[in-house]
């Protein structure tokens, strides 16, 4: 019985190893094939899978294998090995940088360059275009960057695994001569990949290949450090990603500050925040002379003009003199020399600043050169010459000031005056205008200089005026171009009064537009008041009959302008008729043989007018007409006109007029002809 009992357990053993052997031949030779392009064939090929320190890779083209070598798609090497690809379609190479290795690769060749030397591909498997996709050699890529691979013939499955290193400590470092410094620590040698991000201002480093160090998080999901101690304003750090493993470490910083992060002994990372000025030199770039100014890193700095003698001066924020020279023999067309100093903080700084300032010394002119700035990479290139800025220009007319930026796009910007130190800024994205930092000198007697700067995202232009000013921005607050005009409050029709005369009011309508029932005494005050902002701006005295609904006579309006001993008389209306085709604009006026009072000829002070009108309106004309018999125009002593601005009761007028737009533009125009007139 117990014989015949172990005849039946051994043929279950027996019947159970081979269907467990079925199995895994069954699993090892299970295998996959897709079909793909390749050199303009279509191959039949293994899929392979692939294991990041035993995790499958995710991806949606898979691995394969090709000439007995595992290709994987180069996104896979972007994604899971911490690298920084890029595509060079007109040569066909793959650039693949992390943050200790760089590899060039050549689709279909084996040759390739690591770290800048040539070499020939291990196992002779060329990087492929497979369905129209860049695939790259597992293994020779992947050992290259210090991956450990490995490979399961069982399950046809590539393997990676790599190191996974500790930061065991984030350490910040003073010294009382220089800025402090950041010391990260970890278990073994780590690369790292930084961006460096506005708004607000902060560091972000990448450190692949390591986990933060638990007894750093001491339980907290993040490590943090406020440190407060200029640029540094906090750190703070934590697990970025688990598989692959990276650990993030952010530094909010007060403002931009040039940066340099380096390997030291004991498997430390150092990020220090303190730029070298590194060298002067003189080249011609785009047919300019040019100095160029050497960094380590990209400093914030800071420009003036100075006279008497004429000179540049350049202050490098965050920077020390590499070189003890205190002169420089540097000559150009504009420019007879440098000096530069390691310059110990005035009241304008810090006194915890590291300064390098460096003094151009400009040639003697009738005309003093412009000079503008720029920067490539680490460098800044100084120009001093008369060229002219882009995108950015300035006119003047008499008293008026016209500012014309350009912008690449439609954006927002802002402007702001201050009218104690007579400076109007403007503050532009950086990203959204194209002018170089510099400063243009205008010195006319309006305008002292223009000074253009980046900080942080934005370009801030700032303009200096000789007196006060009051100002209009003409364009609108999201545009392709910023326009902005200007008038010193302190010229020459500073002594002219002009009485604005809005006609009728309070129980005298005036006309009665059919269509939507408008008064004219309403529109009568609207322009008025207008015409009041604009004239003050442009620096005229005035007085209004009138600033309200009110009834004022005919006498009385004149007697309000010849008893303040006004220069001009400006009285406004709007025009009615009871032919509805009858439109367009009229100026009435009364000629100085009419009043023996009259202080001289009427005529031209209304044809400028007309004149204005007809350009900025654009309504028909009905000519200038002479009206004795008008008391506002006859009575007053000082020149004086009474404008018709078009006709209520037709159509056509009548949506144009009555419009807030169009009683800007009148308003505008009657005291554009104010302007011209008194010249």
């Amino acid at each position: 019985m117990r014989r015949e009992m172990m005849k039946r357990i051994l043929s279950l053993v027996i019947v159970f190893v081979m269907i467990l052997g079925l199995f895994t031949y069954t699993y090892a030779n299970d295998v996959e094939y897709v079909n793909v392009k390749v050199d303009g064939k279509v191959e039949r090929v293994k899929k392979i899978n692939v294991l990041v320190n035993g995790e499958p890779i995710k991806s949606d083209v898979p691995p394969v294998l090709y000439n007995e070598r595992t290709l994987v798609p180069v996104r896979f090497v972007a994604n899971y090995l911490n690298a920084d690809i890029k595509w060079n379609g007109e040569d066909k190479e793959v650039y693949i940088k992390t943050a200790l290795d760089e590899i060039l690769l050549t689709i279909d060749s084996s040759d390739v360059i690591i770290n800048g030397e040539k070499r020939k591909i291990s196992y002779n498997v060329p990087a492929k275009i497979i369905n129209d996709r860049t695939m790259v050699p597992l293994r020779f890529v992947s050992e290259a960057l210090g991956f450990k691979v490995g490979w399961d013939q069982s399950t046809w499955t590539g393997t990676l695994k790599y190191e996974v290193e500790e930061i065991t400590d984030i350490e910040v470092v003073e010294n009382e001569d220089y800025l402090p410094k950041i010391i990260v620590s970890s278990t073994g040698k780590v690369g790292h990949k930084e961006i460096y991000l506005e708004d607000p201002y902060r560091l972000v480093i990448d450190i692949p290949t390591s986990k933060i160090d638990k007894d750093l998080l001491d339980g907290k999901a993040e490590f943090e450090i406020d440190v407060d101690e200029y640029p540094i304003e906090e750190i703070r750090a934590g697990q970025f990603k688990e598989n692959p493993a990276i650990t993030r470490v952010v530094i909010d910083l007060e403002r931009f500050v040039g940066y340099n992060i380096k390997d030291v002994k004991d498997n430390k990372l150092e990020i220090s925040f303190t730029n070298r000025v590194v060298e002067f030199k003189k080249d011609e770039i785009d047919n300019r002379e040019a100095i160029i100014i050497k960094n380590t890193n990209l400093p914030e700095y800071n420009i003036m003009r100075l006279s008497n003698p004429d000179r540049i001066v350049l202050d490098f924020m965050d920077s020390i003199l590499e070189s003890d020279k205190s002169s420089i023999d540097i000559e150009t067309d504009f420019i007879k020399g440098i000096r530069t100093s390691q310059f110990s903080p005035d009241s304008f700084y810090n006194e915890n600043d590291k300064i390098v300032r460096a003094v151009l010394d400009v040639k003697e002119f009738d005309k003093r050169p412009n000079f503008s700035i720029e920067t490539d990479d680490e460098d800044i290139i100084v120009y001093v010459d008369n060229e002219d800025f882009k995108n950015i220009s300035y006119e003047k007319e008499d008293v008026i000031g016209s500012f014309e930026i350009d912008l690449k796009k439609r954006t927002n910007y802002e402007v702001q005056y201050n009218d104690k130190s007579n400076i109007m800024s403007i503050k532009v994205r950086s990203s959204k205008i194209d002018v170089d930092n510099g400063m243009i000198l205008i010195d006319d007697n309006l305008v002292d200089n223009i000074v253009i700067e980046k900080s942080g995202g934005y370009k801030n232009i700032d303009i200096l005026f000789k007196n006060n000013i009051s100002y209009d921005v003409d364009s609108r607050s999201r545009d392709d171009e910023i326009e902005i005009e200007v008038v010193s409050k302190s010229n020459k029709y500073n002594d002219k009064l002009i009485v604005i005369d809005p006609g009728h009011g309070g129980s005298d309508p005036g006309a009665i537009s059919p269509t939507e029932h408008i008064y004219e005494k309403k529109l009568n005050l609207k322009v008025a008041k207008y015409l009041k902002s604009e004239l003050e701006r442009l620096g005229f005295k005035t007085l209004m009959t009138r600033d309200s609904d009110e009834f004022v006579g005919l006498y009385d309006r004149s007697d309000i302008a010849n008893n303040n001993n006004a220069d001009a008389f400006i009285s406004i209306h709007f025009n009615a008729h009871d032919n509805p085709e009858i439109k367009g604009l009229q100026t009435l006026y009364c000629p100085a043989y009419y009043n023996e009072e009259k202080l001289g000829d009427n005529y031209p002070f209304a044809e400028t007018v007309h004149n204005n009108l007809l350009e900025t309106l654009g309504l028909f004309d009905r000519d200038i007409k002479r009206r004795p018999k008008l008391v506002v125009t006859r009575e007053t002593k000082m020149v004086a006109a009474l404008v018709e601005l078009g006709f209520l009761t037709n159509p056509e007028d009548e949506k144009i007029i009555t419009t807030d737009e169009y009683y800007k533009k009148a308003a505008k125009a009657l005291a554009n002809a104010t302007v011209e007139y008194f010249k």
